[in-house]
């Protein structure tokens, strides 16, 4: 990373604030909530290190994140069920504080690893089988962080906890190897109360929740292919936190009964939940201009998103984890955003950003719309964005994004940087480029063009 991006960074942690403990979670000899119990300088929890994660304690704080006077802030994963949550885990250096030294825990992490995730998890190994045998976590403090390793398939860990509070939430974390999950078993040690499982290459966490009796003894049972993981165990009552407000009544199914989604400034956010197995979330959203709808969805668990208007669907994706979806939008049309669980049984939070991004008109000195003028290929708008170098750093990439949307542009940077290097090749940006349509009729399929939601910045010769 070059000292100028680098000095970036730090200026802009400057307008940061600090992360106030709860009581309940005060003098938790050195867990943080807020922090990754797997990977510390992983933000974002996408398998990497990268400029991304020291955005995104940054972009929390100026999209709004704050702690109210009491200090509510829910820990991250509670995202969806506590309105103070964030998605990212924010606390880098683990002190219980948002500040300049989580952003250079990470850009230190970057210069030293390139990016790599730490994988130097050693742990004892543990028991097999629930029983008084079975290591102790201890939630004293209301929270705890575990690592260890599957050494194969046959490998089970079993911890033990004892609650003092009513919710027993649990969160995994894994490397992205192979698949691995998480089970709570109640006090007679055989009877499952939750399970959360992580997909084969999959890095975003995964989480389940159930209400216990204080003073009762519960078992976590860890198994899987084999690879290092993470716990993350937090014990608390549902007034520790301030709750999300009422979405207000179900969200319609589908198109005829879809939830109307109110751009601000180009912008809507929804956070909510599908209600049972099987139920789809739809939401009606009219552009207020023409250019590009841009949906960016994330989960607690996979899920199934499309993008249609009266035609039919205009793009689907399945993820989980962050993704975005970015297609062509005419002002005064209305879309539909459908959200459903990916196998059509789970239930669990989810989080939608929706985005209506003006097209830029060419710039005057285009030239005229003769038969030798050309609209820019994706290697001209990489030249541009570049400023001449051989490649595009994320202050360039935002610098390019239209309006403020620096969140989504994060995103889709990171979706490009195929190879987690903290910027895009010549190679990489044309590759995602690929990945959106023109929506200037006189390109045809040529290929992306001036007025794509990206790139439209104006760098100068």
């Amino acid at each position: 990373m070059r000292r100028k991006e680098r000095l970036a960074f730090v200026r802009r942690a400057l307008l940061l604030e600090g992360l106030e403990r709860r009581s309940m979670l005060s003098g938790m000899a050195g867990d943080s909530p807020w922090q990754n119990p797997l990977d510390a300088d992983d933000l974002n929890c996408d398998g990497a290190v990268s400029p991304s994660d020291a955005l995104a304690a940054i972009n929390a704080i100026n999209g709004g994140i704050s702690i109210d006077a009491l200090g509510k802030m829910a820990p991250p994963q509670l995202h969806g069920e506590f309105e103070t949550a964030d998605t990212s885990f924010l606390d880098a250096n683990g002190d219980g504080a948002l500040s300049p030294g989580d952003v250079l825990s990470v850009i230190n992490s970057i210069n030293a690893n390139g990016g790599k995730p730490a994988s130097d998890v050693t742990a004892p190994d543990q028991v097999e089988t629930p029983g008084t045998d079975a290591q102790v976590i201890d939630l004293t403090h209301g929270f705890a962080h575990v690592r260890g390793a599957i050494s194969d398939a046959t490998d089970v860990d079993v911890f033990q906890v004892a609650p003092t509070r009513s919710e027993l939430s649990v969160a995994l974390f894994s490397h992205g190897g192979g698949a691995i999950s998480v089970t709570i078993i109640a006090s007679d040690g055989t009877t499952t109360l939750g399970t959360a499982a992580i997909d084969a290459g999959t890095h975003h966490p995964a989480k389940t929740s159930v209400t216990v009796e204080a003073g009762k003894t519960y078992y976590l049972q860890v198994q899987g292919d084999g690879g290092p993981y993470a716990l993350g165990v937090l014990n608390f009552e549902p007034d520790d936190f301030t709750p999300n407000p009422s979405p207000g009544p179900d969200v319609g199914d589908t198109t005829a009964t879809a939830a109307a989604l109110v751009l601000n400034h180009g912008h809507a956010r929804v956070i909510s939940n599908p209600d049972s197995a099987g139920d789809a979330d739809v939401f009606a959203v009219t552009a207020d201009v023409d250019g590009k709808l841009i949906v960016e969805a994330d989960g607690k668990i996979p899920l199934s998103v499309d993008v249609s208007d009266t035609s039919g669907s205009l793009g689907t994706f399945t993820t989980t984890d962050h993704h975005v979806l970015v297609v062509n939008a005419t002002a005064g049309s209305t879309y539909y955003v459908t959200i459903t669980a990916a196998n059509g049984k789970d239930a669990g939070a989810y989080e939608i950003n929706v985005v209506n991004a003006p097209a830029r008109a060419p710039n005057d000195d285009d030239g005229p719309p003769d038969h030798d003028h050309r609209p820019p290929t994706p290697a001209d708008l990489f030249a541009k964005v570049a400023n001449g170098d051989a490649s595009i750093t994320l202050v360039e990439f935002e610098d390019a994004a239209p309006g403020q949307h620096n969140q989504i542009a994060d995103h889709i940077f990171a979706s490009w940087d195929t190879d987690k290097s903290g910027t895009l090749s010549l190679d990489e940006f044309v590759a995602g480029m690929s990945t959106l349509p023109s929506i200037l009729p006189h390109q045809g399929d040529a290929g992306p063009g001036p007025g794509s939601p990206l790139m439209t910045g104006d760098h100068g010769d």
